[in-house]
């Protein structure tokens, strides 16, 4: 019960289980899914009968069901296995158990991710707190032998499940050795089945032959839902997590229009605005979503997901952000290659006090402001004065970018946003 004094409180509550629009919740059946729910059943049968387990990869975009069917047939199979054990004799009972890795947790301050820091993680995640390993001391083969070590005090089926695999980039020692691990007699008590998940599909081409063979034993490509599938998803998500008279079919319509239209059919998009769209109508005192609430919980999100992107980025391109942020807030933009330069090497050495870290040549910042030109962070601008005046280029936020979104970016990796002396920056 809310108290009605708090500066907390809303006037109306239409929000009756926030849970069912959170993204980690795994719904009780999955809608949209027939196909692929009957591959990916037929994928994880054999665990269930005791057979030998098989690999799969899958693929597809934000957003489309992959981590949502993953769990909820993980959470299936864990429990129809358990009352199949109930009716076996001890000696016939099947043993399971999964792990879920999520490669991006492994990924160090330059953005990279390896086989050795996965490995290290899952030796860690079998292990109790106090025993486990360090990420970094130990070579890479020994890694490997205690890998091998823990997994083999297990029986039955070990179930690897690796979300964005495509952090760990052409380092692929781990997605060779871990499918083959019981033929190539490293294991011998337990067997290691291993699910990739993907949101980039160039990387399952990229992958070498010995790799493919093993580990995309089978795929399963994710489409992006229809704009009705996602109407039929949020219908049922919005049955469970609102108040009946909260919203209206026309809540519905114009969420799943405006997922599918903005973010290629993604659920996860679409449940998240339905939500915040609530959030929005709860602050306006309304007692139903209206469209200007969800217009405005569509654009509270594309900005959120603006900065997220920037977050996203490597070191290099957010100090290049920061400069160009710090030369925007002074009113020198748009500015030239060697002013970003400038700017940008003062920002490095003001958030690298500590590490010593020198910044890159003006060529090597280039290189990074090019990539930040493409994704579409920075528009860049020709100017020609002629034959005398001559040409050059100069840099420029795009629309979508702003000193806020970049210094919100900032705080989000740890860091305050510092104050920076531009004078002498401009020629």
């Amino acid at each position: 019960m809310e108290d009605p004094d708090s500066i907390f409180a809303d006037e109306v509550d239409l929000i009756r289980d926030a849970a069912v629009l959170e993204e980690d919740y795994t719904p009780d059946r999955i809608l949209c899914r027939d196909e692929v729910l009957t591959r990916y059943t037929s994928v994880l049968k054999p665990i269930y009968k005791g057979r030998p387990p098989q690999n799969a990869f899958l693929y597809g975009d934000t957003g489309v069901g992959k981590t949502a069917v993953t769990k909820y047939l993980r959470r299936t199979l864990e429990r129809d296995i358990e009352q199949k054990n109930e009716q076996l004799p001890p000696s016939e009972q099947i043993s399971l158990t999964a792990l879920w890795i999520n490669c991006e947790n492994f990924t160090t301050s330059d953005h990279t991710t390896s086989s050795y820091q996965v490995a290290v993680g899952i030796v860690n995640r079998l292990r109790e707190p106090g025993n486990r390993i360090n990420a970094t001391g130990y070579a890479p083969q020994d890694v490997y032998d205690l890998l091998y070590e823990e997994l083999d005090t297990l029986t039955g089926t070990v179930l690897i499940i690796l979300d964005e695999i495509d952090k760990l980039g052409s380092d692929d020692t781990l997605l060779y050795e871990l499918p083959r691990s019981r033929d190539i007699g490293y294991l011998e008590t337990v067997r290691v089945g291993v699910i990739g998940i993907s949101n980039d599909y160039t990387f399952r081409k990229n992958l070498s032959p010995k790799v493919k063979d093993s580990l995309c034993e089978t795929e399963i490509k994710f489409p992006a839902y229809d704009a009705d599938e996602l109407a039929t998803i949020l219908r049922d998500r919005a049955e469970r997590a609102l108040f009946e008279g909260a919203y209206t079919q026309e809540t519905i319509s114009l969420c799943s229009a405006l997922a599918y239209k903005e973010a290629s059919g993604s659920a996860r998009r679409a449940i998240r605005l339905l939500r915040r769209s609530a959030e929005v109508a709860e602050e306006d005192g309304s007692e139903q979503i209206k469209p200007p609430h969800i217009r405005q919980a569509d654009k509270d999100l594309e900005y959120g997901n603006i900065v997220e992107s920037i977050v996203d980025q490597d070191q290099e391109k957010l100090f290049i952000l920061a400069a160009i942020a710090h030369l925007d807030e002074a009113g020198l933009t748009p500015a030239r290659t060697r002013t970003i330069h400038a700017a940008y090497s003062r920002v490095v050495r003001a958030y690298n006090t500590t590490s010593g870290k020198e910044p890159l040549t003006q060529r090597g910042m280039f290189n990074h402001l090019s990539k930040l030109v493409m994704f579409g962070f920075v528009r860049t601008i020709d100017r020609n004065k002629g034959a005398r005046g001559g040409q050059w280029n100069e840099h420029e936020f795009s629309d979508e970018i702003d000193i806020q979104k970049v210094q919100e970016a900032i705080q989000e990796h740890g860091r305050e946003w510092e104050s920076i002396e531009l004078r002498g920056v401009v020629e």
